[in-house]
């Protein structure tokens, strides 16, 4: 079979572009979906770098991210591929990179700016332990 690409699943659907982030696991990409040229994060995680408890944390964090689906301050997970040594997650894009590194970017953090988090923070925790799910 020289010369035969056959793509996976997940990207049948999206094309990739920039990496915005990566960790020991996974590599966190920009992608457009082919449909529409809505733009998405998609983390693709090497399962070859899994041990059994991390496969098991990454299905419940699947379960519980739809489970959650409809909060505006949690992450949307659109769908989910695996092939035989990835798995994908296609999520919304999360412009504005990390909280903690916005706090200490920031010279001088007002106290409406802090309530203004601290809402959002506490709206998404109510929300999920609404949930019986505890972060």
């Amino acid at each position: 079979m020289f010369g035969f690409f056959r793509k996976d699943e997940c990207e049948k659907y999206y094309k990739f572009g920039k990496t915005l982030g990566s960790g020991s696991f996974a590599t966190v990409k920009l992608a457009t979906c082919k449909a529409d040229n809505e733009k998405w994060a998609v983390k693709i995680i090497n399962k070859r770098a899994l041990g059994p408890e991390d496969t098991e944390a990454l299905q419940s964090e699947v379960d519980i991210l739809k489970s959650v689906a409809k909060h505006e301050n949690i992450v949307h997970l659109k769908e989910n591929f695996e092939t035989g040594d990835k798995f994908y997650m296609v999520m919304e894009v999360c412009r504005g990179g990390e909280l903690f590194d916005r706090i200490v970017a920031e010279e001088h953090y007002s106290e409406k700016k802090a309530a203004h988090v601290v809402r959002a923070v506490a709206s998404a925790l109510h929300f999920i332990h609404q949930h019986n799910i505890v972060h």
